[in-house]
């Protein structure tokens, strides 16, 4: 017989209470499901991403010479410095990239859907139309619904985008491209050496090849003028780029040097 009879309930009381504290420390810990909603992108999310992307890749240093690690630190820079997602989730530099891919990839795929409405189009129909067929053939050809619409529109109007998406998809053509164009090249020549000389000008002909000579001139000036300012903003927007990249290399800015921060990064996105 037990000679202390109240230690049997002091056990059971300490176990009760070890049970509860364990069962409510798991309670606290975050379900897979929660952390996947803690860490949904928003469309708003999404549109800083493509700026930054867009702003990034456009630079020549940072698009052609850059090593991929600093260049997605330099995207993740950018969009943490976006006034749009102020007090939103940190992004690293790989949650961006995870997440460019994404939408670089949808989003290829949809340019073909909707290439391909586009050729389907009416005569009546319209762009709300047009789109609501692409939608249907990307479901189609896919199986699950087209839900990037916002950043197919922030992408489908940009050259970079659409210049770098083209070199991808013609890429498995390539090798079969330039043997068609040498093929074509070399018949080309073979009929220009067996074929007769051509007739001189004659006075009327000549005289409307000067006045387009004249018209050729005009462009060719307007046309170095546009090289020439591009250029300039080219180099302008370098010398930003490297101001940010001093000021983000800080451990610790100045007021004004956070206020000059905020200012660049802000011009180079609405660039």
């Amino acid at each position: 017989m037990d000679s202390n009879p109240f230690s049997h309930n002091f056990v059971d009381l300490l176990r009760s209470q070890q049970s509860t504290f364990f069962s409510s420390q798991d309670s606290f810990e975050e379900t897979p499901a929660e952390r996947r909603e803690r860490r949904i992108w928003t469309p708003i999310d999404d549109e800083v991403l493509i700026s930054s992307w867009l702003n990034t890749s456009k630079d020549p240093v940072v698009g052609n010479e850059q090593k991929c690690g600093t260049f997605w630190k330099r995207i993740a820079a950018y969009f943490a410095a976006s006034p749009k997602v102020a007090g939103t989730e940190v992004r690293e530099a790989a949650h961006c990239k995870q997440r460019w891919q994404k939408i670089n990839d949808l989003v290829n795929k949809f340019c073909g859907a909707f290439e391909a409405a586009s050729r389907e189009r009416t005569s009546g129909q319209n762009e709300n139309g047009v789109l609501k067929l692409a939608h249907e053939i990307f479901y189609n050809n896919h199986k699950k619904k087209f839900t990037l619409e916002h950043a197919w529109k922030e992408l489908r109007n940009d050259q970079k985008w659409c210049e770098i998406s083209k070199a991808k998809t013609n890429g498995s053509n390539k090798r079969r491209k330039l043997d068609e164009g040498a093929q074509s090249s070399a018949s080309h020549a073979s009929e220009a050496n067996t074929g007769d000389a051509e007739r001189p000008p004659g006075v009327k002909a000549a005289k409307r090849n000067g006045k387009k000579g004249e018209g050729q001139a005009v462009t060719e000036f307007a046309t170095m003028w546009s090289i020439k300012q591009e250029d300039m903003a080219r180099k302008e927007r370098l010398s930003k780029m490297k101001l940010l990249d001093s000021l983000i290399a800080k451990q610790e800015l100045a007021e004004y040097e956070e206020a000059l921060k905020k200012k660049l990064v802000t011009d180079l996105l609405s660039s």
